[in-house]
């Protein structure tokens, strides 16, 4: 027999014992064998009762084969008896926050767990709740894990496996439970110093005006434009003209807001928090929140183009989770790009960004939507003049824009050229611009300890000299961006567009704060357990 035809029997053996051991199993249990090679002396003991009959070899085959049928009438019992609920603490994390879960097990059987295994698919980075656990017949054993949700984004918790054995080690009983929840971490919000938008849109305490909402119209007349509503033509002058020709509506001071972030991979910079695209996801929370909860209380929505396919979250307006899904489908054309109906997630055309279009609305509720969107939203390949520039077909006469950026270096000219065409068309633009934080070698420079023109010659061969030189190979960039700065502020003063800097990981005071109770057991020198229950805002 050639060895090809003995590993094609393999599989259909083990097949074959599986589909044995497994008859009759529910769906999601498996028994596997873990220790089968003492089998191998069933045969020998049967040969040598043959050969010379003995009660020793009668024995031994008695005991073998009883022990592995015991074994398996253990793990066969457990089956459906072992009962496994996992429960997590709070609903709403923010980066920063602790998540907690509750995991119980329950024993119903009339033997005990002598071990169980816990193992966890969860995709949150750092977080591994694996434990080993052990249970009496008739009983339950619970335990509790915490992990610091470092990143925002929506994450999945389980599927998990739990796996167990009988007390010699010879079957395995593994339940796989398939079902998985979606974990949505808020990016945080933060307090922001006073944004200087441009007036005649920006006033939200000046209630002379309310807004219309196309309500009430104005006596002048113009030829329509993509994004104007189609209560607002005019039939009879539309069709003396031949076109259509819209009325125009008069809009209160406090117009809708629109956040456009720029997330471009090619001008971003730093990691994790004091990174530039964090930071400005973080302007950008934090200036949903302070419009639509502070005193203003505008309308304000999101554009965005994320790089990467990410599954999006479908929010009530309190913020619950409802379901998991990602963007394939449901796309409505724009004039310029692809943007959803909804107010959620959908793919460009052009490239392979996702645009993240939340429409203006107003109220709390509104927040949650915002957060939700930026939550999930990666580096791009979108430079923020071409964003402007699809979104030409959403942004309508009397909003207002907020530019949120890295860009301050050779793109200015472009998207600086957006903002002016925007507001030709009657949306005043605003800009935050995000600049890099700061490193060693700037804090050196700006307190004029060295300069590169000043820079101290030294003798390569002396290595105390060089010792004592300090580090300014970032000394060139320092400069640069100094010298981009200044560019971009002549550049927006000379065409009065308010502009506002911004340093990555600036620490900024949260926002958003709540009050939570905490349990701490502490063990004493006796080998008593204390309980402290702790009150602590989280934010």
């Amino acid at each position: 027999m050639s060895r090809s035809s003995v590993l094609s029997r393999r599989p259909n053996l083990r097949g074959a014992l599986d589909r044995l051991l497994n008859r009759r199993v529910p769906a999601g249990w498996r028994i596997d064998l873990r220790s089968g090679w003492p089998l191998f002396f069933v045969p020998l003991l049967i040969f040598m009762q043959l050969l010379g009959p003995s009660p020793v070899w009668v024995a031994l085959l008695i005991c073998l084969v009883g022990l592995y049928a015991v074994s398996y009438a253990w793990v066969r019992n457990q089956v459906q008896q072992i009962y496994f609920e996992r429960r997590r603490e709070g609903s709403m994390l923010v980066v920063g926050d602790s998540l907690q879960e509750r995991f119980i097990v329950r024993n119903e059987s009339a033997l005990p767990l002598h071990w169980l295994e816990f193992a966890d698919s969860s995709r949150l980075p750092g977080y591994n709740p694996r434990q080993v656990v052990s249970c009496g017949s008739g009983s339950s054993y619970q335990w509790r894990t915490e992990a610091q949700c470092t990143q925002r984004g929506v994450f999945r918790l389980g599927p998990h496996t739990l796996r167990t054995g009988d007390a010699f080690g010879l079957f395995g009983l593994e339940f796989a439970d398939t079902r998985s929840e979606s974990l949505l971490v808020y990016p945080r919000v933060a307090h922001i110093p006073d944004l200087d938008l441009p007036r005649g849109s920006s006033s939200g305490q000046d209630r002379r005006r309310r807004t219309y909402s196309g309500s009430e119209r104005a006596q002048a007349v113009r030829a329509y434009q993509p994004g104007d509503s189609l209560r607002h033509v005019h039939w009879p002058i539309s069709a003396r003209q031949g076109e259509l020709i819209v009325t125009d509506v008069e809009t209160e001071p406090s117009g809708d807001l629109w956040i456009v972030l720029d997330v471009n991979r090619h001008v971003q910079s730093g990691k994790a928090e004091d990174s530039t695209l964090e930071t400005s996801i973080v302007l950008a929370a934090s200036v949903a929140a302070e419009f639509l909860g502070g005193g203003e209380r505008r309308s304000v929505g999101l554009l965005a183009a994320s790089g990467a396919e990410m599954p999006t979250l479908e929010l009530d307006w309190q913020g619950d989770e409802i379901e998991d899904r990602t963007p394939t489908t449901g796309h409505s054309e724009g004039a310029n790009g692809i943007f959803s109906e909804n107010g959620q997630i959908s793919l460009g055309d052009a490239s392979r960004s996702l645009l993240v279009d939340v429409p203006p609305q107003p109220g709390k509720g509104q927040v949650w939507r915002i957060l939700a969107a930026l939550a999930p939203v990666q580096e791009g390949d979108l430079s923020l003049d071409e964003l402007l520039r699809r979104g030409r077909g959403i942004f309508t006469a009397g909003q207002t824009v907020l530019a949120i950026t890295s860009d301050i270096g050779e793109g200015v000219q472009n998207w600086t050229a957006e903002l002016l065409h925007l507001r030709h068309a009657g949306v005043p633009a605003s800009v935050i611009a995000v600049t890099p934080a700061h490193t060693i070698a700037e804090d050196t420079l700006d307190a004029g300890e060295v300069s590169v023109e000043e820079q101290p010659q030294s003798d390569s061969g002396d290595p105390s000299a060089q010792e004592r030189l300090p580090d300014v190979s970032n000394t060139a960039p320092k400069r640069s961006t100094a010298a981009s700065q200044a560019n971009l502020v002549d550049i927006l003063a000379r065409y009065e567009i308010p502009l506002r800097f911004m340093q990555a990981g600036a620490r900024l005071t949260p926002a958003l704060t709540y009050r939570r109770t905490r349990t701490i057991l502490r063990t004493t020198p006796s080998g008593g357990v204390v309980v402290h229950e702790i009150e602590e805002e989280v934010g």
